[in-house]
């Protein structure tokens, strides 16, 4: 499997920016090249596995009781390269609500992509759960999928998935403790084809204004 690891995101709503997240200066004016910035109204939103209205796992999609109206998509720079600027999204109430909040340029956000482009579309990817087992540390995953088949509207996919996978070995001359060190890149790399599928989520919306 290639090295997928770039950067780390938020998650999906119960927002995350771990230590290589997200973050960004409020006076700054970042800017992404993606023609896709913008206040977009969510016109379809699904989610499998983490509604009671929804299949457990992966099972079929439907719609929860509670839905996001709105998403902005910004630039945002990385807490790791000020000089990289990462494509977010952030569900919001409104127009003006989904302005504010690029203005406040907030730390978390609940999409952040990584690599990509317009026309190839856009990858990330965020940690919804984490923790560990004995020897083992076992993340929930997410990898979001951006793309859009015209400047006036977009889809993001998401797959939430479990990894499992070794702690980082201590460094030599380091005292021995009960806590084991869980990296964050190795539970992104730890995702296979095969791993289980946890929850799915399918956001669609069209643009409604300018930022």
């Amino acid at each position: 499997m290639t090295n997928k690891f770039i950067n780390l995101s938020g998650t999906m709503l119960l927002t995350t920016c771990l230590t290589l997240g997200c973050g960004g200066d409020a006076d700054s004016a970042p800017t992404v090249d993606s023609d896709l910035l913008g206040v977009y109204q969510i016109t379809r939103y699904e989610t499998a596995g983490e509604d009671e209205t929804a299949g457990e796992g992966c099972e079929p999609l439907a719609e929860p009781e509670q839905s996001p109206s709105h998403i902005v998509l910004y630039g945002l720079p990385s807490n790791d390269d000020p000089d990289e600027v990462l494509l977010v999204g952030q569900f919001c109430d409104d127009v003006d609500d989904c302005r504010e909040s690029v203005e406040i340029k907030p730390a978390l956000t609940n999409y952040s992509f990584f690599k990509g482009s317009d026309a190839a579309g856009w990858e990330g990817w965020g940690i919804a759960n984490r923790g560990s087992r004995a020897d083992q540390c076992l993340f929930e995953v997410q990898s979001h999928s951006l793309t859009s088949t015209s400047g006036q509207a977009i889809t993001i996919d998401t797959k939430q998935v479990e990894t499992e996978f070794p702690p980082v070995p201590p460094a030599p001359g380091t005292p021995v403790t009960n806590e084991i060190e869980c990296s964050v890149s190795a539970a992104i790399n730890a995702i296979m084809d095969d791993s289980p599928c946890k929850a799915l989520f399918l956001l669609e919306a069209t643009f409604e204004a300018n930022l």
